[in-house]
């Protein structure tokens, strides 16, 4: 039996290593990219079409926002940062097909801060950004984000502060959906991804049953017994849950 545990460890160890391995070759950290924040964020959906915003409500969802950065060859404080780029993705666990994305250089923030009006440098830009989701991710109340999708692609983010007796636009954002070459690459990365860790807990599910059958037989049997009464009450509530239907007017970010 001892035997038989070791090899399950090494399987584990093994399947863990490979895990690691498809996250070293994730789509987005081509071109010496590196990812500095991965979070999912709320923010409420919209829809452009002909230039104008659809009469329907938009639906606020939980987007994977993930900030990477392109170093600076000059990491030295005071250091030229002039050929740092800074990439933000916006992807969906819903929709693996959702995929947005822009690169902000030194001469793109230029514009940027003149639109927006920012007193910020360029080196000061990424930790704002960095405080701005988290806000909107821990403080949904007082900060959030607005994202408006137009048919050709194009999409615009506005971060916006409720002050209670105004909302105040932040920073406004232009995106680009991927190409569909890219939305590939990322859709089969992630499919991977979520495949070899689905192998490694069941792998460790199975080294835990096999242990529990060894040291309690009958213990075994009780929880095999309480997880096929779970999985029946889950599968009750998702079914209760796909009939009823979403209230739009629950977002309060809608004008």
């Amino acid at each position: 039996m001892s035997r038989q545990f070791d090899n399950s460890i090494q399987d584990q160890s093994q399947n863990y290593d490979n895990m690691n391995s498809l996250e070293d070759i994730d789509p987005s950290l081509q071109d010496g990219f590196q990812i500095v924040y991965d979070r999912e964020v709320p923010l409420e959906l919209r829809t452009i079409i002909n230039n104008q915003q659809s009469q329907e409500v938009g639906s606020l969802e939980s987007i994977k926002v993930k900030i990477l950065i392109k170093p600076s060859q000059n990491q030295h404080p005071g250091g030229d940062l002039s050929d740092q780029a800074i990439k933000i993705e916006f992807t969906s666990e819903t929709d693996l097909f959702f995929f947005y994305i822009t690169i902000i250089n030194y001469e793109s923030f230029k514009q940027i801060k003149e639109d927006n009006k920012l007193k910020m440098e360029y080196g000061q830009f990424l930790q704002q950004l960095i405080k701005l989701f988290n806000q909107c991710y821990k403080e949904p109340h007082n900060f959030f984000g607005i994202f408006e999708m137009e048919e050709e692609g194009r999409a615009n983010l506005k971060l916006i502060e409720n002050m209670e007796y105004k909302f105040l636009e932040i920073l406004s954002l232009d995106f680009v959906a991927c190409e569909e070459d890219l939305v590939k690459q990322n859709v089969i990365y992630r499919y991977n991804i979520l495949k070899a860790k689905m192998l490694f807990v069941q792998s460790r599910l199975e080294d835990i049953s096999n242990l529990i059958k060894l040291k309690n037989p009958s213990l075994l049997v009780q929880i095999q017994k309480n997880t096929l009464s779970g999985n029946f009450s889950a599968s009750t509530m998702r079914n209760s849950a796909n009939q009823s239907k979403y209230n739009p007017n629950n977002s309060r970010f809608l004008k």
